[in-house]
């Protein structure tokens, strides 16, 4: 299994070192990892230059060039996580074009209109129910754009900083949103992340268990695996839970991505 979900100092939220990752990495007996340092184009366009600057793309490339050539024995990934809205559409797609990533997560912090769910001001006058529609509605409008991302991330972000006292993205509650988003992820033949930031949601994955398992149901097969983490401490975590839930589903493999070429990775 890889963790393809891993932020550094590049990124504004963290002030961990991509070594220390690698460090972990080998001394647990992994093989590879993938950074995906935030890109938040969205934010960037609704004002946020201070809230989140975007990253210094040519010095992370530099490093992701170094640590390779000091660290030969351990594969090191060079993604990518791009916040979703309509705006940044054309300058994701420039990017991506030229920035010689491995891959690109594609996430919805930000919902227009009401900015990112990590503040309690995007749920203010919302009920449960109203705030999560307008994420999904975010969500289905960003897995149907033309980016040419690879991974669908954290489906269910929402939910880790929602007010309410039941949290969770209950899947009868959003299933007919849902089941479109989770279609057009396999009609496209893109990625589900199965994320293992879930911070207090009351299970260990975003999306929900529940939901992976409709993703199977519907002829979903491919998953990448992504702690989120943004300091070592957190690196690959509950990924053994998460892979003893997916062989007792019938999983097989978990994906990486090279160049945007898939990879498939034997449980």
């Amino acid at each position: 299994m890889t963790d393809l979900h891993l932020h550094t100092r590049f990124s504004h939220d963290s002030e961990e070192t991509a070594e220390n990752y690698v460090l972990t990495a080998k001394a647990r007996g992994y093989k590879s990892l993938g950074f995906t340092e935030h890109y938040d184009y969205d934010v960037f366009l609704d004002g946020g230059f201070n809230e989140c600057p975007l990253p210094d793309l040519s010095a992370y490339s530099q490093e992701i060039s170094d640590l390779s050539a000091k660290y030969p024995e351990i594969k090191i990934l060079k993604g990518i996580e791009l916040g979703y809205s309509a705006g940044a559409t054309e300058k994701y797609k420039e990017l991506l074009q030229s920035g010689n990533f491995d891959y690109a997560i594609l996430s919805v912090h930000t919902v227009k209109g009401r900015g990112d769910c990590y503040y309690t001001r995007f749920f203010d006058g919302f009920s449960k129910k109203q705030a999560y529609e307008a994420y999904f509605k975010a969500v289905l409008e960003s897995v149907r754009s033309d980016i040419n991302y690879q991974i669908a991330g954290h489906i269910g972000y929402i939910e880790r900083y929602a007010p309410y006292k039941e949290k969770r993205v209950i899947y009868s509650e959003f299933g007919d949103v849902l089941d479109e988003i989770l279609k057009e992820i396999i009609l496209r033949d893109k990625c589900l992340e199965i994320n293992t930031s879930a911070k207090g949601t009351g299970h260990i994955t975003v999306p929900d268990l529940e939901i992976i398992e409709r993703y199977l149901s519907l002829g979903g097969k491919n998953f990448s695996l992504g702690s989120d983490a943004h300091s070592v401490s957190r690196f690959a975590e509950n990924f053994t839970s998460v892979k003893d839930f997916l062989v007792s589903l019938g999983v097989t493999h978990t994906c990486l991505y090279e160049k945007g070429v898939l990879f498939k990775e034997k449980l």
